[in-house]
């Protein structure tokens, strides 16, 4: 009967240390993702700070163009992004399903990827032209080159910082 008692004891004790370890699991779960969702996003906030520096330095840009370019040119940025991530979709899309896919599908595929690249060019085209109402032409041509360098410098640091 003490043998019982014990056993049953011993077996409560356990239980405690086992829930008492996946409490600690469960409370440090969310910490590690905020942190993580935390760096993550200091992370980007940083990238932004480096592209608006290496932009405003490469442009030569005046507080006054600065103040005027940033804000059209995040709009452009982020409608272009949006269209990247619709054509990346569609790719993976494509990818995971091109063993089964019938050449209608796949033809409907190619209009669709051609549709992004369609409205990537028309938002180019836009945005140049909104780009000319704030700085002169050579700036404006200069936007392009300096995306590339930026892209450029930015995988340059990627691979030094492995």
């Amino acid at each position: 009967m003490l043998y019982n008692l014990t056993l049953k004891a011993d077996n409560c004790h356990m239980i405690k240390n086992i829930l008492l370890i996946i409490g600690v699991f469960l409370i440090s779960l969310p910490e590690n993702n905020l942190m993580a969702q935390i760096t993550r996003a200091e992370k980007q906030e940083n990238l932004q700070q480096q592209k608006v520096t290496f932009f405003t330095e490469n442009l030569q840009l005046t507080a006054a163009e600065s103040a005027r370019f940033w804000p059209v040119y995040n709009d452009y940025q982020n409608r272009r992004d949006k269209i990247t991530r619709d054509r990346n979709t569609l790719l993976k899309y494509y990818e995971a399903n091109k063993g089964n896919m019938t050449d209608t599908e796949a033809s409907e595929l190619i209009e669709k990827y051609l549709g992004f690249q369609k409205q990537e060019t028309e938002l180019l085209e836009t945005y140049t032209k909104k780009f000319q109402e704030i700085l002169p032409a050579k700036k404006v041509m200069r936007i392009y080159q300096v995306e590339l360098d930026f892209k450029k410098w930015l995988l340059e640091n990627l691979r030094q910082n492995k």
